[in-house]
């Protein structure tokens, strides 16, 4: 994950507990993710309510050292699950870290703002295709299987748009979950590449 950018446009202005007042100049959502810039920390925070240009974020993390001022990013996303093969078996926190493969890097103190892939990036995952170059497919539909353990992953069209799309490649073998196994095309737009892993939001934006 990379380090968030950010500007002088959303700044702290209260703090009480975990719950983080600030001001923008931009347009706020309810229910975005927020970083708060402590340090060298980004915190994580979720947008609760809004007031004009004012909002009240949930943080995530131990608020000590955030200040009136201190500079926030907006990420116009909601917080989301990471799905996928490489999920069973593994503990995570309530922002999906992996715990293990944090103790692993920072011992059993974890550091204020760490984050790890919720999936491995190492591992590699035995794809199975269940349609064919030139089959038609919509969104939701299986493009091909996993197996990890005893459970079998559906790897889907994505579910961001009815479709019909076209299937212009998909590749049987071993893959990462971040690389490509399947690529799709609307009747318009542009073609899409498919991994084995989906984020989807938590919550629906209001």
């Amino acid at each position: 994950m990379g380090t968030p950018n950010y500007n002088s446009e959303t700044r702290v202005i209260g703090v009480a507990g975990n719950i983080v007042t600030i001001e923008s100049q931009q347009a706020l959502m309810k229910n975005e993710v927020a970083y708060i810039q402590v340090g060298d920390a980004s915190l994580k925070s979720e947008v609760l309510r809004i007031s004009g240009s004012t909002a009240d974020m949930q943080v995530f993390e131990d608020t000590s050292g955030i200040r009136v001022g201190d500079p926030v990013r907006l990420t116009k996303e909601m917080l989301p699950a990471v799905l996928g093969p490489g999920l069973l078996g593994s503990v995570y926190d309530g922002l999906q870290n992996p715990l293990h493969e944090l103790a692993e890097r920072d011992g059993f103190f974890l550091r204020r703002g760490a984050t790890v892939e919720p999936l491995s990036r190492e591992n590699e995952w035995t794809f199975q295709p269940t349609v064919a170059v030139g089959d038609s497919v919509r969104g939701g539909d299986t493009l091909g299987t996993v197996a990890e353990r005893n459970i079998l992953h559906k790897i889907m069209a994505p579910f961001d748009s009815p479709g019909p799309y076209e299937v212009t490649w998909i590749g049987k073998g071993k893959y990462r979950v971040d690389e490509i196994v399947a690529k799709i095309k609307p009747a318009r737009g542009k073609p899409r590449s498919v991994t084995m892993q989906q984020t989807w939001p938590v919550r629906n934006p209001l």
